[in-house]
């Protein structure tokens, strides 16, 4: 049995929300042990993201003026007390990165539904800025154990979190981590579905880890698309298209026929309308068979220099031009690929979801409610990882690393053997993409719970007849208790509202505004409630 880990304050995570947490508690004066599937900027959304950070920094730009655009885009169902915190926190947030790494562009930029120019991007790309950081948290001391991936948070005899399992994929040990605080900072749930902007490591971790924890999921439901995925070709697949490029008037998106189909769906704002209206209006041109053979639109953006392209998103003219596409004198096929999740765990202002225990970045719910506004993402990760940072070094401060922490023998890794783990996550990823896509009803959302629970008894029997690999087994049974609480949460909400929208019930109901769809785990059962929204 490996010797436990120890730490005052354990972050789970490697994307921004993670480093961003690992660094202020590490500042803070705490022991900081940061744990990641793949080496630090390497793995997560974070790395491939298009680099827009939203923040009231520009001329007559008010916080409170981005708070009110991303409850407006949230449809009613934000958590206003973190928005506000998030928002009020992301001018200090943007500028002590700015001071730690160079490469942010002077002026910010106008991002779709933002009343103000606020997105201000980092011109050296995502991957630049996340190696940067792992060589800032290298020289301030914060250890860094990549490799390992999270089996479970471990919870003493009082309900308070005092570390994790992990699995070490080198030795294949399951290894105890003992902390005073943990930072869930695990990011999103991408891998549910068959097209999906995400990494291969994005498989809802952190959420299922919280729900056995006993914490509460919320908002699950909302599972945002964007719009503006490469559909074409294969090697680009999934991969995000620049979707600042929208607010630009030279940009449209055409059908098959060539007709500018956003003058049906959205005549006032036309491209320029939220991700989940663009999203289903492609949908409804592809089924109405006015998409392309790949099942997909055309994003015209040849009146776009080479320069303005890499202006919005660096490197992405050279990447289009490395696929044999020049998106300067040909049309992009796009269509929507499922992108973030607007929903996570529950969690208070003070970032806090259980005792001891603090969640960062797409893993928390609450600050984009039905719709996620353009570069509130990496606002989100880069605000919360730093709040939840802290907040864990103070709760850690004085104390002891839990002394109630599960042996890491406790926990039974499956046996090796012949069960293909990539077949039922594919089936998996089908049953989401057919019960939980861009449009759902009741009648496949029921047979899509069915469809889970099947695949969820399946994995389990694997588990003791053995499976070809373990880490994709340990994947798997965090993405179906995933996905149970998302189609479990679409089910209950019988209205349309932001990135939810049911075709057996399409319009928006009042009696759904300012209420929360929560759920948790009693006993093996996931149970649902409605809440009023803070």
């Amino acid at each position: 049995m490996p010797a436990p880990l120890t730490a005052d304050v354990l972050v789970i995570g490697g994307g921004l929300a993670g480093a961003r947490a690992a660094q202020a508690a590490t500042d803070a004066g705490a022991d900081t042990l940061l744990v990641t599937k793949a080496p630090l900027g390497s793995g997560g959304a974070s790395a491939r993201a298009s680099g827009g950070f939203a923040a009231a920094v520009g001329k007559d730009d008010r916080a409170l003026d981005h708070a009110d655009d991303t409850l407006a885009g949230g449809r009613g169902v934000n958590d206003a007390r973190l928005v506000d915190l998030i928002t009020e926190n992301a001018p200090g947030a943007l500028d002590r990165l700015q001071r730690q790494v160079e490469g942010f562009a002077e002026v910010p930029q106008p991002a779709p539904l933002h009343q103000r120019a606020r997105s201000v991007q980092y011109e050296r790309g995502m991957t630049h800025l996340m190696a940067r950081l792992g060589q800032t948290l290298a020289s301030a001391g914060s250890r860094v154990v990549d490799r390992h991936w999270l089996i479970d948070l471990t919870v003493s005899g009082s309900g308070r979190v005092d570390g994790a399992l992990l699995y070490d994929q080198d030795t294949g040990a399951v290894v105890a981590c003992r902390a005073a605080a943990v930072v869930l900072a695990t990011g999103g749930c991408g891998q549910l579905f068959p097209v999906t902007s995400n990494g291969a490591d994005a498989t809802g971790d952190g959420y299922a880890a919280a729900l056995r924890a006993g914490c509460t999921l919320k908002d699950m439901e909302f599972i945002q698309y964007t719009p503006t995925a490469f559909a074409a070709p294969p090697g680009l697949k999934g991969h995000t298209i620049v979707g600042t490029l929208l607010t630009l008037a030279e940009v449209k998106l055409l059908n098959a026929k060539g007709e500018r189909f956003m003058e049906r769906y959205a005549p006032d704002l036309t491209e320029g309308a939220d991700r989940a209206t663009l999203a289903r209006a492609i949908y409804r041109e592809v089924q109405e068979g006015r998409g392309t053979e790949s099942g997909a639109v055309y994003l015209d953006a040849t009146a776009v220099t080479p320069q303005a392209f890499n202006h919005h998103r660096p490197g992405f003219y050279d990447l289009c031009m490395a696929h044999g596409i020049n998106p300067c004198s040909e049309p992009l096929q796009t269509a929507p690929a499922v992108h973030t999740c607007l929903g996570g765990v529950k969690a208070g202002p003070d970032l806090e979801a259980a005792e001891n225990l603090f969640v960062a970045g797409e893993v928390m719910a609450g600050m984009h409610g039905a719709n996620r506004l353009s570069s509130n993402s990496l606002t989100e990760a880069n605000v919360t990882g730093w709040i939840a940072g802290e907040r864990a070094a103070a709760c850690a401060a004085g104390r002891e690393p839990g002394g109630s922490q599960q042996r890491s023998d406790d926990f039974e890794l499956p046996k090796p053997g012949g069960v293909n783990v990539a077949d039922l996550h594919h089936r998996l990823q089908q049953v989401m993409a057919a019960s939980a896509g861009v449009e759902r009803e009741a009648t496949s959302l029921r047979a899509g719970l069915d469809a889970v629970a099947q695949i969820g008894r399946e994995c389990e029997t694997a588990r003791k007849t053995g499976i070809d690999t373990i880490t994709g087994w340990l994947g798997l049974r965090n993405m179906v208790l995933v996905a149970e609480a998302i189609l479990g949460a679409a089910l209950q909400r019988t209205e349309s509202r932001g990135a939810h929208f049911r075709t057996d019930h399409p319009q928006p109901c009042d009696e759904h505004e300012h209420i929360n769809v929560c759920c948790a785990l009693e006993g093996e059962a996931l149970r649902y409630h409605r809440v009023p929204g803070a």
